[in-house]
């Protein structure tokens, strides 16, 4: 079982959606087709059950009618022989016209005779053969018991009466009645009738019961009558002797046979049908052969069915698999057609929709990955000029020394101090107290410059003072309040540069209350990319971008700005110390 449920998960959709759909049609229409079949045949086999007991029937009535018919005859000769007695030539006379008349009319009567108690004989077409009493005789005997009611003997065998033509005992039966009974119990004759088995034949004949089926008729001891055939004599008739009428299968040489019968308590005879079972399978061969065209057309119409329908599945489903492989293979460019929008569609759009989004994350990665080495190459071009400044900075303050001129002094150091912080040998990231040593001497130096046209102040707390920022990442934003802040305001005006910590996030403000920014230039400087070149150096967007990419979408830059008023630059970083890093 576990391999079959390998090897079917290993196949094709197609062919599993194609085969799962065959078997689950195939498997209802096997079962009511097996259910049809057996509710059909089992009426077949009661239908023709019935019918064949029908026609038993029917045969064993015909032979009742045709008997009755003939005791009509024997009452006849009754009342004619029994009016006179029989040694009266005018009775003779009349009895044997009664005879002449019977034997032509009915030519299957091969004759008949009248038997009286004083040992008196009449025959027409029988004759006595020997002196035997009649009393002694079993057909007397048996017709004294019927007392007054026709009896039948199958056989003509070991009679002192026979007839004078050559039929033989065989193919005869009797018909016997005895009359005038008497307040002793004695009776004065008895009347017997001799029939060929021609007229059962021809009524056996009139009956079909199918291409090998066959009639025979019995009495309770012996066969009245049996046409050729020797399973007749492999039946056994006691098993049916019990009933009236009775169904049952018995088994002959191998073959099944169909056996019904019936009995008539008018002869005393009992008509048995035989017909093999065969010719019951050959009737219902047509029956399975319309079942099995229907199942053979039904399975044909499904696997047709499910190819199409399969096929509205799996061609889409193999061309987003194509689809896929080329898109694995690095090309971005291809789509799904969706025609339908079925499940497969909107699978087929998602897919569209998600290579459209590889895309642009990949247009942004190659994006970032050129401002890194944009950035990178212009710190490196930034770094190259402080080392040779610095050096040749140093060598003014020694000269400066030597000439006691200590304002240039304070002003070229504060100046080495700018690129020494610049420096940092190479790092990236300093401690605040650093960067604020830093933005200060830079703030001295523009001090010397403007004089009383800027006022600045620093209220950085000394607590923050191990909290680690990136380089330079004040400097500018300071350097962009004074330029085109303070500078662009008549009388000049004020820089503040602040740090708090809130929510655990680092906020570095730079304020100045300089000439401001008007509201589409304030949107402009919101919406600049870090590629686009911007006035002063550094621009907001690179700072930004720089914060982004070293910490993630929840820190950067935020700037307000009134025109006229203020403008206030505010940084977001997370809060680390020397020991985080």
């Amino acid at each position: 079982m576990k391999r079959i449920i390998a090897a079917f998960g290993n196949l094709k959709f197609r062919s599993k959606l194609v085969l799962s759909t065959t078997l689950v049609a195939l498997i209802p229409l096997l079962v009511l087709s097996v259910l049809t079949a057996t509710v059909f045949v089992k009426n077949i086999s009661r239908q023709s059950g019935q019918l064949t007991l029908q026609m038993v029937r029917q045969t064993s009535a015909s032979l009742d009618i045709y008997i009755s018919t003939i005791e009509k005859l024997m009452n006849l000769v009754i009342d004619e022989g029994s009016a006179a007695p029989v040694d009266d030539s005018a009775q003779i006379q009349a009895l044997q016209r009664l005879a002449d008349s019977i034997l032509d009319a009915y030519p299957e009567i091969a004759g008949f005779c009248i038997a009286y108690e004083d040992e008196q004989y009449f025959g027409a077409g029988m004759s006595r053969i020997s002196r035997d009493r009649f009393e002694d005789q079993y057909w007397w005997q048996y017709a004294v018991e019927r007392q007054g009611r026709l009896g039948v003997l199958g056989s003509a065998v070991g009679r002192n009466v026979m007839g004078n033509l050559n039929d033989s005992s065989d193919t005869i039966f009797a018909l016997v009645k005895a009359f005038s009974f008497g307040e002793g119990g004695s009776c004065r004759g008895v009347v017997m009738f001799d029939i060929r088995h021609d007229m059962i034949q021809q009524l056996i004949n009139r009956v079909s019961i199918g291409e090998n089926g066959f009639l025979f008729v019995v009495d309770e001891s012996d066969i009245v009558y049996t046409p050729s055939s020797n399973i007749v004599y492999r039946i056994d008739r006691e098993s049916f002797q019990q009933t009236e009428t009775d169904q049952s299968t018995v088994q002959i040489h191998n073959t099944d046979y169909f056996i019904t019968n019936h009995y008539s308590s008018y002869s005393g005879w009992r008509v048995v049908g035989v017909i093999p079972e065969l010719e019951f399978s050959a009737s219902i061969r047509p029956v399975y052969q319309a079942l099995c065209l229907c199942i053979a057309v039904c399975l044909l119409l499904v696997i047709v069915v499910s190819l199409g329908v399969s096929a509205t599945v799996t061609r889409p489903i193999s061309k987003l698999s194509r689809l896929m492989s080329k898109a694995e293979e690095g090309d971005f460019s291809v789509r799904f057609d969706a025609r339908h929008q079925d499940e497969i569609g909107v699978l087929g759009s998602s897919f569209n929709h998600m290579l459209e989004h590889i895309g642009e994350l990949i247009h942004e990665l190659y994006e970032e990955k050129q401002i890194r080495l944009e950035a990178q190459l212009k710190s490196l071009q930034e770094q190259i000029k402080p080392h040779f400044l610095y050096n040749t900075l140093d060598t003014i303050s020694w000269m400066a020394r030597a000439q006691n001129a200590l304002d240039v002094v304070r002003l070229v150091d504060a100046l080495t101090n700018m690129f020494r912080v610049g420096l940092s040998s190479g790092r990236d990231y300093i401690t605040l107290r650093e960067e604020k040593s830093h933005v200060a001497n830079y703030l001295y130096i523009q001090k010397v410059r403007y004089q009383d046209r800027l006022r600045y102040a620093m209220e950085i707390p000394g607590e923050y003072d191990q909290l680690i920022v990136p380089k330079l990442i004040l400097q500018p934003l300071v350097e962009n309040a004074i330029y085109h802040g303070v500078k662009m305001k008549r009388g000049g005006g004020q820089v503040r540069v602040t740090a708090r910590v809130e929510n655990g996030t680092l906020l570095l403000s730079v304020w100045d209350d300089g000439a401001g920014i008007s509201p589409e230039r304030l949107e402009s400087i919101r919406r600049s990319k870090p590629r686009e070149k911007q006035k002063g150096g550094f621009g907001l967007s690179y700072i930004a971008e720089r914060i982004r990419l070293s910490y993630g979408p929840p820190y950067g830059v935020q700037i307000d700005s009134e025109e006229g008023t203020f403008t206030e630059v505010t940084v977001r970083l997370p809060v680390q110390e020397v020991s985080d890093v």
